[in-house]
């Protein structure tokens, strides 16, 4: 552990004092940086400063399949070195210094990191290309002393992508930089190693005008931190999980023609299989210690399409969760703005609106309840995305709910009997897989609080009943400095199964300086100041300083 303290220490050293002399070499321009995060549904505008987005046009897109198909062979490859450490006071580190940033955090007051990178694309005089990368790091205070952040390769035909490996991804509607985060996939956790077959950007459709264009993926994979969750004190835990997810996303319009664009999407992820560890016992009273889930082939391809009849979808089947998307974009001469809310589900009580009802004698029908109980439930944004030379480039507004969760599990009262009805969706937690999450962190929205916050080890959402209200933004000051505000305020009530004895209230503040050397800010130097508020012995009261140094530069 002392050796590795010291390497980090010395490599952080090393590139603070040659980050004025690398950023002389040409440096490498900030667009196309392999660990700038990739906007699953717009992608991002690149500047000085770093990832903010704007959507791309088509014209762009068909201009790059035919420079492809015209040109000769080409290659790039890209190092990049990264080194960040915190330092803190308090119960845990600073919410926003562990939250979005793909698993590279700790909830402990002092950790750090070093991470190298390459990266490479060879483009061929064909429809085909490939792009590769590997992510090597070490850590102090993380789930592992070194690791392997990203390792993997894509294989690309047309508008088509075969990626396998593990890669750092982003997904839904909120800016991945500024906003809190989308509810099923947010980039908050340690990637997954998967296998992912789709159309990884908008592909425009030749009917109806030209004026709908689609994305959308398969995925199958694998979880990797069951010797996490075995070490973890907790005790029961369930381990070598497999991870399946699809996406389908819709969007009509087309700003050359007008300047506003909608779009609709349904994102389905799943947790399936593995071994369930100190759960069941048998008739005589004995621990089972291994308890395997249903997996393999007929396992996969039930959870690809997982509506089982009423009574024969259990928990054992696999946890299926997602969101619907919607969005609106309105491209303005000076700045765009997008209104975006994103519903999250369980099952279908909050998928669609229906639930199951339960008579006296144990017979299920359906009853629809529609928006009253379900649709209020979503994390609503709005974002504006103004000029390069302005003050301020970017501003996210969100507000979250989950409070509702499809309403709870008894209804009102019919004669003698309490009519049962399938609501209380356990948002995030699940009775065998423990929580959607990996290595302690939330794979979606970090606003509910992760369970590597959890004192007493366990593995489940501590509350999923939330109200929030949040804002970030980003901008420079002259050439060289560049900034990042967040502010998020969060009223927890528990669970339903276990509610709090009284509301908490966790405030999180986060600042964020940039000081950029080289061409299009390839060499940065950053300071991060980070505060929560809470006063249960949840979070704590929290403040800490993030110190950063992060260089690319083009090899090939």
């Amino acid at each position: 552990m002392i050796k590795s303290i010291r390497l980090l220490a010395l490599l952080t050293l090393s590139m603070v004092f040659r980050c004025p002399m690398l950023a002389q070499d040409g440096g490498d321009s900030f667009e196309d940086d392999p660990f700038a995060a990739q906007q699953g549904s717009m992608p991002r505008r690149q500047n000085r400063g770093g990832p903010q987005w704007r959507p791309s046009t088509y014209n762009d897109q068909n201009a790059v399949i035919q420079a492809m198909l015209g040109s000769q062979i080409k290659r790039n490859l890209k190092y990049r070195f990264e080194s960040v450490g915190v330092l803190s006071d308090g119960l845990h580190s600073p919410f926003w210094f562990t939250s979005n940033r793909q698993g590279l955090a700790s909830a402990k007051t002092k950790s750090a990191y070093a991470r190298y990178g390459m990266f490479g694309e060879m483009r061929l005089p064909s429809a085909f290309g490939m792009k590769y990368g590997m992510d090597l790091g070490l850590g102090y205070g993380l789930h592992d002393d070194w690791f392997v952040q990203q390792l993997y390769i894509d294989v690309d035909y047309r508008a088509w992508s075969l990626s396998v490996g593990m890669k750092e991804r982003w997904a839904g509607l909120s800016n991945p930089e500024l906003g809190s985060g989308s509810l099923t996939w947010s980039g908050n956790s340690t990637p997954i190693p998967q296998a992912r077959l789709g159309l990884p950007e908008y592909t425009r459709l030749g009917i109806l005008g030209n004026w709908f264009s689609v994305k959308g993926h398969v995925a199958y994979g694998m979880y990797t931190d069951g010797k996490y969750r075995k070490t973890a004190p907790g005790g029961a835990y369930t381990d070598g999980l497999f991870y399946h997810s699809k996406e389908a996303y819709i969007r009509f319009g087309d700003r050359e023609r007008f300047p506003i664009e909608v779009t609709w999407g349904l994102q389905m992820h799943a947790q399936f299989g593995g071994v369930k560890h100190n759960r069941e016992r048998d008739a005589d009273g004995n621990l089972i210690e291994d308890y395997r889930l249903p997996g393999g082939l007929k396992a996969a391809w039930d959870i690809l399409l997982p509506f089982n009849k009423p009574g024969k979808q259990t928990d054992e089947n696999g946890n299926t969760l997602g969101s619907w998307l919607l969005g609106l974009d309105w491209y303005m001469p000076q700045m765009t703005m997008r209104l975006y809310y994103d519903h999250f589900y369980e099952d279908h009580s909050a998928l669609f609106g229906i639930e199951y009802k339960a008579d006296e004698t144990g017979h299920k029908s359906f009853v629809n309840y529609g928006f009253r109980r379900n649709w209020l439930d979503g994390l609503y944004g709005l974002e504006f995305v103004l000029p390069d030379n302005w003050l301020v480039r970017d501003v996210v507004l969100e507000v979250l709910n989950t409070r509702g969760l499809s309403g709870p599990v008894l209804n009102p009262r019919n004669g003698d009997y309490m009519q049962g009805v399938d609501g209380r969706d356990g948002m995030y937690n699940h009775s065998v897989n423990d929580s959607y999450s990996h290595y302690g962190f939330a794979i979606g929205n970090p606003a509910l609080i992760s369970p590597v916050y959890n004192s007493d080890g366990t593995e489940s959402f501590a509350s999923n009943r939330i109200n929030m209200i949040h804002l970030g933004l980003e901008g420079g000051v002259g050439r060289h400095i560049d900034y990042q505000v967040k502010l998020t305020a969060s009223r927890h009530w528990g669970t339903y199964e276990k509610p709090f004895d009284e509301t908490r209230d966790v405030t999180s503040a986060f600042i964020r300086l940039l000081w950029l050397a080289g061409d299009n800010g390839s060499c940065k130097i950053g300071v991060s100041y980070g505060t929560d508020h809470d006063g249960s012995a949840w979070l704590g009261n929290n403040r800490g300083v993030m110190l950063s140094v992060l260089k690319t530069w083009n090899v090939l």
